[in-house]
């Protein structure tokens, strides 16, 4: 019996270096649950360590991870479309000089840009719009229709912030240029003076700001929205017989809903 006991625990002592002999060349199977970190010599297809290898010494001098952006410099287009609220005003001139309040209905404004951008922070484009509304009430006076219309051409600059390797964007910017701004009624009138109907255009300074924020969908395509401030200068008119109509400039502020490629 104690020779059995003796041959025994031999064989266990054999078996246990030889197992840690095994383990030191990389010939025994590593066990995850047991070990945190395999042994230098171990490989298999199904391991995958917790974190990635370090770059190249070449790729990254200082041996730390770069946060990865996308590539943003470049040519892009963008466009806007929106709710225009047009702030109230009033009228400088029905032939001889008025004051009379005049009230917009919600308008719209649409507008498209192709720009340029220096870096992830810095971009410049060339802005196309439309922004518009129907006249809702003129103090003393009548209408069967009432219409006011910008066609503005502005240049705008813009910052961005980008977060979440640039898959968040918000931005802010403003611009300024000029406007077509189109004025088209009909039978607009007010007790004891002339009626105008027809359309007429003038041209006014324009100049804009606008804040938002984009959400990257793919490399070339983000979405969002934001928020525009727009206004002109003191719109006027001539009509038939040098006859004057205007009022001052309005102030508008849109909801706007963005979209933006990158090529």
């Amino acid at each position: 019996m104690t020779r059995t006991l003796f041959f025994l625990a031999v064989a266990f002592g054999a078996g246990a270096i030889a197992a840690k002999a095994d383990y030191q060349y990389g010939n025994n199977y590593y066990r995850p649950d047991y070990y945190s970190v395999p042994p230098p010599t171990y490989s298999s297809p199904n391991y995958s360590p917790a974190m990635p290898p370090p770059p190249p010494a070449g790729d990254n001098h200082n041996g730390s991870y770069e946060i990865y952006l996308p590539e943003i410099a470049g040519p892009y287009f963008r466009a806007n479309a929106g709710p225009a609220f047009f702030g109230d005003t009033h009228l400088t001139h029905f032939g001889v000089p008025a004051n009379d309040q005049t009230t917009f209905k919600v308008g719209a404004t649409v507008d498209a840009a192709g720009g340029f951008a220096f870096n992830q922070n810095l971009s410049v484009d060339l802005e196309l719009g439309f922004v518009g509304a129907a006249v809702d009430h003129i103090n003393f006076f009548t209408f069967d229709r009432a219409n006011y219309y910008n066609l503005p051409i502005l240049v705008n600059i813009m910052g961005s912030l980008p977060l979440q390797n640039g898959r968040i964007i918000p931005y802010i910017g403003g611009g300024v240029g000029g406007a077509v701004a189109i004025f088209d009624t009909e039978n607009l009138t007010t007790p004891a003076n002339p009626t105008i109907s027809g359309s007429e255009s003038t041209a006014v300074f324009a100049a804009q700001f606008f804040l938002g924020v984009r959400f990257q969908l793919n490399r070339h395509m983000w979405i969002g929205g934001g928020y525009k401030y727009y206004t002109t200068s003191d719109p006027t008119w001539t009509y038939p017989n040098d006859f004057k109509f205007g009022f001052k400039s309005v102030d508008v502020n849109a909801v706007m809903f963005t979209f933006l490629w990158k090529f």
